[in-house]
């Protein structure tokens, strides 16, 4: 297993006995404390344990990481959360052959939906720590235990290819990096700095107009990746820059 792989886990183990179960609780309690009093620069592994009042060997007996515990604080109170997302990825993943359109429009409104759900529930914990922990990479680790999962990037070069075969394969993986970064930072900043906008309406039209034209762009309005623009000639004074 990856470092990477290793970070996607939530609890190394589920705790049975009660003595356990507190211990887990009071990393979770602890956990919770810093990020409402200190810094992002407070949250490490050691200071969750102090607070807990547990030993750093307690808490790498049931959490392999900081992150693993955010994801834990973020999730626990919304088990249904789990089950939503996994919905939302059926209901996608169906969507996605039949229009591009409607995906786009539903892919923006899922993951603005998302956002605001842990936002309304987490408040100033969600803004300031979403980044923190990765969520995206986390979510789909989650969702991979009950439907097939890849990469927003590749589902999104296969929704594509499949809505317009005749983009060459290069274009549309250039397309769907464009796609799935936009709309995953887009929404992201909009946690930071203006939450009211997930359940905007203009914004999230906003966002999936941006994304259509993306992906409904002709082939040739994008240069080949790799390739070298071509410079305009000096000789030709209609290339001229105005003055």
């Amino acid at each position: 297993m990856t470092n990477a792989d290793n970070r996607l886990q939530a609890t190394r183990r589920e705790p049975k006995q009660a003595r356990s179960r507190l211990l887990v609780a009071s990393i979770r309690e602890a956990c919770r404390r810093i990020l409402q009093d200190h810094s992002a620069e407070s949250l490490t592994a050691q200071r969750i344990a102090d607070v807990a009042g547990v030993t750093i060997g307690s808490f790498y007996q049931y959490y392999p990481n900081k992150e693993a515990v955010l994801l834990d604080v973020l999730l626990e109170d919304a088990p249904e959360e789990a089950d939503q997302l996994a919905s939302e990825t059926r209901y996608l993943g169906a969507l996605r052959w039949q229009s591009l359109e409607k995906t786009l429009r539903e892919l923006v409104a899922v993951t603005c939906e998302r956002h605001q759900r842990l936002f309304q529930r987490h408040g100033e914990i969600y803004r300031g720590y979403h980044r923190e922990i990765g969520f995206d990479t986390l979510i789909q680790a989650s969702v991979s235990r009950y439907v097939p999962t890849s990469s927003l990037e590749q589902w999104l070069q296969e929704t594509l290819l499949h809505h317009r075969p005749e983009l060459p394969a290069a274009i549309a993986t250039f397309r769907a990096f464009l796609i799935a970064t936009t709309l995953t930072e887009a929404s992201a900043r909009a946690v930071d700095e203006h939450p009211d906008w997930l359940g905007n309406t203009g914004f999230r039209t906003e966002l999936q107009q941006l994304l259509l034209a993306l992906a409904l762009q002709p082939a040739n309005a994008m240069a080949e990746p790799g390739s070298t623009p071509q410079q305009p000639s000096q000789e030709d004074p209609d290339n001229e820059l105005p003055g």
